[in-house]
């Protein structure tokens, strides 16, 4: 029997099928492109959803099993909005989408910060929901028209099974999610002339949603009996994916942007927690809680470094036809320099989430080699993301080993560095597909193939690698750390 799991990111989406040992037996993805101007971000939906039915009927053709059951893992607070025939009424803002600072400003002047903290779990941000989908409504007739509002978890599951359902960690990105109750809050959604009614019914992980549509099973030669099961927000699913069961771990997932998650001693709403903006989110795992470390900028900073700092070299890479960021880390490795990057190149991450912020490099001559500027990139994403857990620390957030997952886990010398900086255990796993590994392991989980989730880490979750402090390296970043908050502190807010 095989279990699949299926991912909805910003630049496409995969699905894999596995067995229960956590082995792949299937792989297809379609890439797909973002659009925006200036400092507009969007998807359009339907570019998303033929991706979708392509990846569902390259495993109908070519699957080597029937797939049992899938459940789906997405990108986190945007939407899909669908009138009565189904039809798509606007492109999805995405996450660093500057749309919605007003109106975060405005939900703060009529519920107040702590109230819709303690509701939410969320300080209030332009990097949540809710404020874009004030903008949406007060700019465009969407939410207005919109017979059903949709993550893009749930808006994979209505189009298979025409079900709406979806599961508390994708709603708790929304900032209008109450997360004591488990259910929207009314008050709100308000704020965004939305009604209860267009949003899906929130069901904990590895629910059934249902089964899928008979002539959907027939066109893409699936399963009759497929069931479509719950899954959740993108980075939840990467921290069960990778293993996430206790305080001492945590998850570092290394995407377009990057989120460490730790586990709390459970609901936390702390002015602390309030004043540098950490969540407290519902994991998957019953009655946990997590918060997280967010750098708003990784996988998508390097891309851009590598077309626009590092052209020469990636045109030398291509005329040799070898990978740039191989190249670049062998280069990089081992170097010490006097170069420091502040990571926030439009937007930021904590302590001081912000969706209009700028960036630094500093520390240049006429002599600093391009390896220098890499590697300070790799340095500054782990500086932020330990000026963050400085501040978390203290709230009983005790972390003593970080497991890497995302795009960016490929690079040992990233996971190396991330070892030096934090002077703790850096691990990578087999699985570099922790969000669909986990997707996998609910659906199997529902249909009462594992008898736990955590019986499920254990049979399918596997470290390939550890990579653990050099002593000389860790005293050496300990300066430099030093340097990079004085630096993070003139600059961070500088525009």
């Amino acid at each position: 029997m095989v279990y699949a799991g299926m991912d909805v990111g910003t630049s496409g989406c995969k699905l894999l099928a596995y067995d229960l040992d956590g082995r792949v037996v299937f792989h297809s993805q379609r890439r797909y492109q973002e659009k925006g101007t200036g400092t507009w971000r969007e998807l359009n939906p339907n570019v998303v959803l033929d991706g979708i039915m392509e990846v569902l009927a390259d495993a109908g053709k070519h699957c080597p099993e029937k797939i049992e059951a899938m459940a789906v893992t997405c990108l986190g607070e945007s939407v899909v909005c669908l009138d009565e025939n189904d039809c798509v009424l606007a492109n999805s803002m995405l996450t660093g989408d500057s749309r919605g600072i007003a109106e975060t400003e405005r939900l703060i002047e009529q519920f107040g910060r702590q109230r819709i903290f303690e509701i939410t779990g969320l300080p209030p941000n332009e990097l949540y929901g809710l404020p874009k989908y004030m903008w949406l409504n007060e700019n465009t007739d969407a939410v207005k028209r919109a017979k059903a509002i949709l993550f893009y978890e749930d808006f994979a599951g209505y189009i298979l099974t025409g079900e709406r359902k979806v599961s508390y960690t994708s709603a708790a990105r929304s900032m209008a999610f109450d997360i004591h109750r488990k259910d929207w809050s009314e008050e709100l959604l308000s704020a965004a002339g939305i009604c209860r009614e267009q949003m899906s019914e929130p069901v904990a992980p590895c629910t059934v949603v249902g089964t899928i549509r008979p002539e959907l099973a027939v066109r893409l030669h699936l399963n009759p009996d497929l069931k479509v099961v719950a899954g959740g927000h993108d980075q939840s699913c990467a921290a069960l994916g990778s293993g996430l069961v206790g305080r001492e771990d945590a998850e570092c997932g290394m995407g377009t942007c990057e989120f460490t998650f730790a586990m709390l001693p459970g609901p936390m709403m702390t002015p602390e927690m309030l004043r540098d903006d950490f969540p407290c989110i519902p994991y998957i795992l019953p009655d946990t809680y997590l918060t997280s470390m967010e750098v708003t900028t990784c996988g998508i900073l390097k891309n851009w470094a590598r077309e626009c700092l590092f052209g020469g070299m990636l045109q030398k890479c291509e005329a040799e036809g070898t990978n740039f960021f191989a190249s670049m880390d062998r280069l990089a490795s081992d170097l010490d320099t006097e170069v420091m990057v502040l990571p926030q190149f439009g937007s930021s991450g904590n302590p001081d989430l912000s969706m209009d912020a700028r960036g630094t490099i500093t520390g240049l001559t006429i002599h600093t080699r391009p390896e220098e500027l890499y590697l300070a990139l790799y340095e500054g994403m782990a500086f932020q993301t330990l000026l963050a857990y400085k501040r978390v620390e203290p709230l009983g957030v005790h972390m003593e080993r970080l497991v890497a997952t995302g795009g960016g886990a490929a690079s040992e010398l990233n996971l190396q560095v991330m070892a030096d900086i934090f002077g703790k255990k850096v691990v990578s796993l087999e699985s570099g597909e922790s969000g669909t590994l986990a997707c996998m392991m609910m659906a199997a989980t529902a249909l009462g193939e594992y008898p736990s989730l955590e019986e499920a880490i254990r049979r399918a979750v596997r470290i390939k690698k550890e990579y653990l402090p050099d002593e000389k390296r860790v005293r050496y970043y300990k300066k430099k750390f030093d340097r990079y908050q004085e630096l993070y502190e003139r600059m961070h807010d500088f525009k």
